[in-house]
């Protein structure tokens, strides 16, 4: 596999700038609704980034795969979630993974929708190892339906922490998500924007078949 190299840079403290860019507040809203998502059972996280949320999604899972492209992020979550002795950690590229047909109950990805430059294959890699009927858990942070100075704040902050955004990187928004979902041959089962100064568009689909 390629190298990543943008994100890679920022593995050691991933999870203090994303604070800084979002808020406490409206991080702790999304967490809230992982939290709430019950009976994973087999589990893969595709952007896993450094581990923020697979230790909160692997307490409602049974073996939890938490993957990443970057090398780094994988060893700094490696480290990160060694006391969790359900997660496994390991690198994936999320447009070809190495996993089976119908090897998981449930998928997640987080902040990947909106970063990555092939969303539709990903999005056809989550259906084919996910098993009929399985679950797929969707968070990425969006401008849309934010108030001007919430939106220019976040902005400011987010080319302050990371520099100028990857070539690859979209805004999404929330009626985008849903067709490209369910274009994927997903049937949607909730989908929202959710945070209060920030904005996280949140959806849970089912694979058909």
């Amino acid at each position: 596999m390629e190298k990543e190299m943008y994100w890679s840079r920022f593995a050691e403290d991933f999870e203090a700038r994303n604070t800084y860019v979002v808020g406490d507040k409206d991080l702790q809203v999304l967490k809230n609704y992982l939290a709430g998502q019950k009976n994973l059972g087999q589990t893969l996280e595709l952007g896993c980034g450094n581990g923020t949320y697979s230790k909160i999604l692997a307490k409602k899972a049974g073996k939890f795969m938490a993957t990443d492209f970057s090398e780094e992020m994988v060893l700094t979550s490696r480290f990160r979630l060694a006391d969790h002795k359900n997660i496994c950690v390991s690198r994936e590229n999320c447009l070809d993974l190495s996993f089976g047909k119908s090897s998981f109950d449930t998928l997640v990805m987080i902040n990947l929708l909106h970063v990555i430059s092939h969303p539709e294959k990903a999005l056809a890699e989550a259906m084919r190892v996910l098993k009929p009927g399985g679950r797929i858990v969707i968070a990425s942070f969006t401008t849309q339906g934010m108030g001007f100075f919430s939106k220019a704040g976040m902005i400011y902050r987010y080319l302050r922490t990371y520099g100028r955004p990857p070539g690859s990187g979209r805004t999404l928004t929330l009626e985008a998500a849903r067709d490209m979902i369910e274009t994927a041959g997903f049937r949607l089962e909730d989908s929202r924007l959710i945070g209060n100064r920030c904005k996280i568009i949140f959806m849970v689909a089912l694979a058909e078949g």
